[in-house]
């Protein structure tokens, strides 16, 4: 366990799972006194259950939004390329 100034550390280095290296855990301060092998048996514990995190997922909205903006920014970019053609 590495003990920082402000709170515990708990880093659980090359777990099972074939998505992550290493863990690194905080501990609640009302954790810190217990048996340092009972957290680290929790810690493993949990490691063992940790799955691929989830993908983000995105709204209707957000999408539509980000539509928008694309639109907006090639329209833009349309127009600069019509004054340009004719100014030169």
């Amino acid at each position: 366990m590495i003990k920082g100034v402000n709170r515990q550390i708990l880093e659980v280095t090359s777990p099972e799972s074939p998505y992550f290296e290493k863990i690194i855990f905080f501990v609640r301060p009302e954790g810190a006194p217990r048996d340092e092998k009972q957290l680290y048996a929790e810690a493993e514990k949990f490691s063992k259950t940790a799955q691929r995190p989830p993908k983000t997922r995105y709204s209707f909205k957000q999408k539509l939004q980000w539509s928008l903006l694309l639109m907006l920014g090639l329209g833009a970019g349309a127009a600069l390329t019509v004054i340009m053609g004719y100014l030169a």
